[in-house]
């Protein structure tokens, strides 16, 4: 049987409405139970969106059953995505996370699925994610011959799958990140997956960022683990400019789903290319010196940045 699905959503009825049927579209979303989990109202003037999310959810068709979790209060970021999750790893070996701004090609579940089913034994796969950098950020050769490749990142923007053994590894309190803030060492590792991770981390213990995905890329690299991503996406974000940590809208990460893989070719050494990792740090390192010092000037005169690298 397919493993589960949660998704979660918040106060955005119509990009959940596009969520939904994108993910009722693929071939095994009739054999795969869903879970929807719907975070409560910030205020009162937030209660008709999240009231129209709850009618969303609770009209989703297409899956082998439906549940939907509507919470009174609202849980916020971080919380109402961990105790959701930490819900269904209870109940569940393995489980594909969908969040509501995911539009998917009708291969994704498949993908998924195939990836959580081949490296299970694996401990070393921290996670298989359904979204990928687009080409023009993230040219890989036609050379390589494998439709998926390994990186020291946990990549959720667009959907992942996990297993219960990986969120066992997760320590929400990050107890010794007063080790890792003072050794040089162990930040310039992390920053392996891109050298904006030690900052987030730093700004989520400062409790300057509500936020559960870095908490958990620096579990995955505290135990040694890589990412699974796929060459060709298997999902476009369409939230951009409404999320609660995408605030910028922007059309520099959109992927054309069309080129997904509906049979990828999975590698059975776990590996991670050179070549690929340096452009991939690349595209998370800093931004040229011109947009440093055009957004330097913005936030000085506007209050806020112009470009968002």
């Amino acid at each position: 049987m397919p493993a589960p699905i949660a998704v979660f959503a918040f106060n955005r009825p119509e990009h959940l409405r596009r969520t939904l049927a994108a993910l009722a579209a693929n071939d095994l979303a009739a054999e795969s139970d869903l879970t929807i989990f719907c975070d409560g109202p910030r205020r009162e003037e937030e209660k008709t969106l999240t009231d129209e999310v709850r009618t969303v959810a609770r009209k989703a068709t297409g899956f082998r059953s439906l549940s939907v979790v509507e919470r009174e209060k609202n849980l916020g970021c971080a919380d109402s995505v961990i105790s959701g999750l930490e819900y269904m790893f209870t109940r569940h070996g393995r489980l594909i996370v969908i969040e509501d701004d995911v539009v998917c090609s009708p291969h994704t579940l498949h993908f998924l699925n195939v990836g959580l089913e081949k490296y299970a034994s694996e401990s070393v796969v921290f996670n298989v994610s359904s979204w990928s950098l687009p080409p023009k950020l993230l040219p890989i050769a036609l050379s390589y011959p494998f439709d998926v490749y390994f990186v020291p990142r946990f990549n959720c923007s667009g959907g992942w799958a996990s297993w219960r053994d990986r969120w066992a590894k997760i320590d929400w309190d990050v107890a010794d990140y007063a080790v890792f803030a003072e050794n040089a060492c162990l930040r310039q590792a992390f920053n392996n997956g891109g050298n904006d991770l030690p900052r987030m981390l730093d700004s989520q213990m400062a409790g300057k960022l509500d936020a559960w995905v870095i908490r958990m890329d620096y579990a995955r690299f505290k135990h040694g683990c890589v990412g699974l991503n796929p060459v060709y996406s298997y999902t476009t974000n369409i939230g951009m400019g409404s999320g609660t940590h995408t605030t910028t809208f922007t059309t520099r990460f959109d992927n054309d789903i069309s080129k997904a893989m509906p049979n990828p070719r999975l590698p059975d050494h776990i590996f991670v290319d050179n070549a690929i990792l340096a452009a991939y740090q690349k595209v998370y390192g800093p931004p040229p010196l011109w947009v440093r010092c055009l957004n330097k000037a913005a936030r000085m005169t506007l209050g806020r940045n112009l470009i968002r690298w």
